[in-house]
This record gives C-alpha cells, structure tokens and sequence, in this order.
C-alpha cells in the first residue's frame, strides 16, 4: 500500500484511476462524433449523418459498458475506503456526459434538417466555438482525473479550467438561441425550431456533466483523497 499526505492508496485503486481516465477517453469519442454528426446535419449529408448518428450510439453503448464494469468492481473491492461512495458518483458522471452525447444526436436526427436559417445556425462561427468548447470540457475533465496521481493542489486547479469552457459553451450557446428566435417570422418552421434549440441544450449538457464531474472530484479532495 502506498501512502500520501491523508490518504492510503490501496495497490488496485491507482489501476482504476487510471481506468476512470479510459473512460473519459472514450466519452471524448463519442462527444468528437456527435461534433461529425452535426457537420454531416449542416452539410445536408445523409450517408455520414446516419454513419455518425450510428457511431455515437456505438460509442456511448461501450461507454454504458465500460461504466457498469468499473462501477461493480468499486463496489465489491476492499478499496478507495471511505470515499467509494464518491468514486461511484464520479463513474456514473463521466458516463452522462456520453449519455447526454447521445441524446443530443438522437434529437438532432429525429428528422432531416433543410431549412436554410436552421442550417446557417449549424455551420456557425458560434457553433463551431460552441462543439469546440465541449471537447474542451471533456478533455480538461480527463486532466482531472490525472491530477490525482499528482496531489490536490492540482486536481483544484484543473477543476477551475472545466468549470471555465462550460461557461464558455454557454456563451455560444446562448448566442445561437438567440440567433434562431430573432429570426423573421415563418424563416424557421415550429418543429425545426424546437428540434434545433432542444439540441442545443441537450448538448449543452455535455459541458455541464463533465462539470459536475469535476465538482466531484472537489468532494474528493476536501475528504482527503489525492
């Protein structure tokens, strides 16, 4: 067993660290393919659309997986102490961020995007910033979890970056709804209006789990863990 400052780590738990960092890895796929999917949408490509909206399933079906895995070897093994409970709730919201990943791209595919406007939205400067600052997201939540191979200090300071392109996300966010609902009267029929602004928050909320992901790691540390 090795030992830090107000923590033993037991000799399995560095693997399983290193496991949860996999998995973020891998939920990172499926956020990179939902941002292919909606390229594919904006191109009016159908071929890739439907190849992407599968790729996004797949993915986040591994990840379900990967979660139910690390998840029961947690809860049956004799370590991570009296912090398990924590550790549980960090799998499960690496897993959300892919399940949020995929609801977006199941709402994005419910039907064929032509409206023009809706399209425009989709191939903006504010969308791309927008997909860029979730995959900044899921990639800082993956330093996160490194960070505790490190010490506190770090995981903390690394947490404070997730936190930071989650606001950002919201930003373009922000900036595309307002885009679609200034749009002239009629520019952008109901339900494509509705479809595009539900997915911009269901993906939207690939930020905000890999942000509450990092809010437990802060859990993790203000118990003495790292």
């Amino acid at each position: 067993m090795v030992s830090l400052p107000g923590v033993a780590f037991g000799n399995r738990e560095p693997s399983i660290l290193k496991r949860i960092v996999d998995d973020v890895a891998l939920v990172r796929e499926t956020e990179l393919a939902l941002a292919e999917l909606v390229s594919a949408v904006a191109r009016g490509d159908l071929p890739a659309r439907l190849a992407k909206r599968t790729a996004v399933f797949d993915l986040e079906s591994k990840a379900a997986s990967l979660h139910r895995e690390l998840s029961t070897q947690v809860a049956e093994g004799a370590f991570f102490g009296g912090v398990r409970e924590d550790i549980l709730e960090l799998i499960a919201k690496v897993y959300s961020v892919s399940d949020k990943a995929k609801d977006a791209a199941r709402l994005l595919t419910l039907t064929e995007v032509t409206n023009p406007e809706a399209i425009q939205v989709l191939r903006s400067d504010d969308m791309k910033q927008f997909l860029a600052n979730l995959d900044n997201s899921v990639v800082a939540l993956r330093s996160v979890v490194e960070a505790f191979a490190i010490d506190r200090t770090t995981v903390l300071q690394r947490v404070h970056v997730v936190e930071g392109f989650e606001e950002e996300a919201d930003v373009y966010k922000n900036n595309m709804l307002m885009s679609l609902f200034q749009k002239d009267a009629g520019a952008i029929d109901p339900v494509t209006l509705m479809l595009v602004r539900d997915f911009l928050f269901c993906a939207d909320d690939v930020a905000d789990r890999a942000e509450d992901a990092s809010d437990v790691a802060i859990v993790l540390v203000a118990k003495g863990y790292g």
